[in-house]
């Protein structure tokens, strides 16, 4: 079945008027991006050279009393005392990973604790290394918790 007639339906349909209102459209949006233009034009900001930037020298932190130093010791200690009930129960196939959790999210806390401690010993200090190190181990043992390294199939 062939249908004839649809194209002057399709005509009708436009007509010359939108045409103008676009033009009318451009017109208006042209004048005043003109009138715009011309106002940035005649206005001339003045320019500044930024100012010079001083390197800033290292920050150091003051090294830790003997009571902050025994303070420090003893959140190292306990972390690694942690850690240490830690592998204890993942060698334990009676322990769930459920009844870990408490377990590692003090891991978590201490951790945390520690590390905002770590700037203010000196890097000479074999204390930093020791701290740096349990750091490293605590940081993996809870990615590897909670990315699911220990579940088994």
């Amino acid at each position: 079945m062939k249908i004839n007639g649809s194209d002057e339906i399709i005509k009708s349909g436009y007509t010359d008027k939108a045409v103008r209102k676009e033009q009318a459209q451009n017109d208006d949006f042209k004048n005043i991006l003109k009138a715009s233009v011309e106002r940035t034009a005649h206005h001339q900001a003045k320019t500044q050279s930024p100012a010079l930037m001083q390197p800033i020298s290292a920050i150091k932190f003051p090294p830790l009393s003997p009571e902050n130093k025994s303070a420090t010791i003893d959140r190292l200690d306990n972390l690694l005392n942690l850690l240490d009930n830690y592998r204890k129960q993942l060698a334990d196939p009676q322990v769930s990973l459920r009844r870990m959790e408490p377990l590692m999210n003090t891991i978590e806390k201490e951790k945390e604790q520690l590390s905002s401690v770590l700037d203010s010993l000196a890097s000479e200090d074999g204390l930093k290394d020791i701290a740096n190190r349990t750091l490293i181990t605590a940081s993996l043992e809870v990615i590897k918790y909670n990315r699911g390294d220990y579940i088994t199939p």
